[in-house]
């Protein structure tokens, strides 16, 4: 609504219009909805185990794999570095996120807030993703030298969020043409599919805040709200006290 008088009061000062039509109308109240709500969307576990089976021959398979298995936010791993991966300190180094410059193109930025420099421990599995991904560069993969991205479009340019999420749409079309229906969503939902499995498997919402590189324990508590009540459920059934 603020844009909106902004531009219409122009429209005035130019002489395409002689009232501003918005000007005596109050903003709506903002009533926000919790994350869960919204546009997050977790993948269950059968969802999670098709889909992942049936993207295994996409040429973003591993940078899919890599979100699913880290958490991180899209940008993130779009300008991750392989000087990020610290196999001495076991660790990623999250500094920096890919952002748009005023002309629209892609450029390299910091996190939008201190919480988002972190790092994030190093496991099997992601080890495991970067060792295919070593592999897939060093054969198909054209890669720019100056960079040295860890991923790249087909190009060798920054990855973009938006051919991400067309080979997710291809990967959902040849599972229902398959009798594998699974609803849609975006690569945002890797994010918090992660934070669903981690909490599911016993993980701490403290910790999975700094892993997540949220500002508040309130932004994890929201996203999570739809796993925890059957996360409470299987530790209340596990609690043993002595009366």
């Amino acid at each position: 609504m603020k844009i909106l008088k902004i531009v219409l009061k122009d429209a005035i000062t130019d002489e395409i219009i002689m009232k501003n039509p918005a000007e005596g109308i109050k903003a709506l109240k903002e009533v926000n909805a919790k994350a869960a709500e919204t546009y997050h969307r977790a993948l269950t576990e059968q969802e999670q185990r098709d889909f992942m089976q049936e993207m295994a021959d996409e040429y973003y398979y591993e940078l899919v794999a890599f979100l699913l298995c880290t958490g991180m936010r899209f940008g993130e791993v779009a300008a991750l570095t392989w000087s990020d991966i610290d196999y001495k300190q076991n660790v990623i180094h999250i500094t920096k996120t890919v952002t748009f410059n005023e002309d629209n193109t892609k450029t390299t930025g910091t996190p939008k807030s201190e919480s988002g420099k972190r790092d994030i421990p190093l496991n099997d599995m992601i080890k495991g993703v970067l060792a295919r991904q070593r592999k897939k560069q060093s054969i198909v993969i054209p890669i720019d030298k100056a960079e040295n991205r860890v991923f790249v479009s087909v190009y060798g340019k920054i990855v973009d969020n938006g051919a991400v999420n067309r080979a997710i749409s291809a990967t959902l079309s040849r599972l229902e043409e398959q009798g594998k229906p699974i609803g849609h969503f975006t690569a945002h939902a890797l994010r918090d599919t992660f934070a669903t499995r981690y909490i599911e498997q016993g993980g701490s919402p403290r910790t999975l805040k700094t892993i997540l590189g949220h500002s508040s324990l309130m932004m994890t508590m929201d996203l999570c709200s739809h796993v925890l009540p059957n996360t409470k459920q299987k530790e209340m059934d596990s609690l043993k006290i002595v009366l």
